[in-house]
């Protein structure tokens, strides 16, 4: 004889919790997949907001300047006379931008533990204002070839990293200031 059934038999249990497995892994993989390639754009956005922002504040202070006074990497300075390849990319951890004709009129950037700072004064100070982040190197390279004192246009290269992500920018900039025939 068929009794009226309140509930649920093991079968109809099993296949509900399948289901609902089925559905839940599916929602937490699409949850996860987006948290990721968020967290990459996020990352990519702050790059390049990073990059834009240091080189427009870099461009505006050298092409208010006359030329290169200091230009160094970790393990030495450059020399300022010799004449250097164009297209030749010099690494550069510390880079000075003279101004005016007294010895601390000078726009110094350092790049210091993947930060990069600014200041003004002796082109030997260390810098103090924080630019911007992530700044992993700076490559200078001379669109012909010059020594880097007599130089007028040159490329400035910025190398950025955050987590895996990396990012490249490059802005050619022309001292305005600069005085010299060429």
């Amino acid at each position: 004889m068929l009794r009226n059934k309140n509930g649920f038999t093991l079968i109809e249990l099993m296949v509900a919790l399948g289901l609902s497995v089925l559905v839940i892994s599916l929602v937490v993989t699409f949850f996860v997949t987006n948290i990721k390639t968020y967290k990459v754009l996020n990352d990519n956005a702050e790059l390049q907001f990073q990059a834009q922002y240091i080189l427009n504040f870099m461009s505006d202070k050298m092409m208010e300047s006359e030329g290169i006074s200091l230009m160094k990497n970790s393990l030495n300075y450059y020399s300022m006379t010799a004449v250097r390849a164009a297209e030749l990319e010099l690494p550069a951890d510390k880079i000075s931008f003279r101004f005016g004709d007294e010895e601390s009129e000078n726009y110094v950037f350092q790049i210091v533990n993947k930060n990069i700072r600014y200041g003004s004064g002796n082109k030997d100070i260390n810098p103090t204002v924080e630019l911007g982040n992530y700044v992993k190197a700076m490559h200078i390279s001379l669109l012909k070839n010059d020594s880097l004192i007599n130089v007028k246009v040159f490329k400035i290269t910025l190398f950025l990293e955050k987590g895996n992500q990396s990012f490249e920018a490059k802005q050619v900039v022309c001292f305005r200031n600069n005085n010299s025939v060429q």
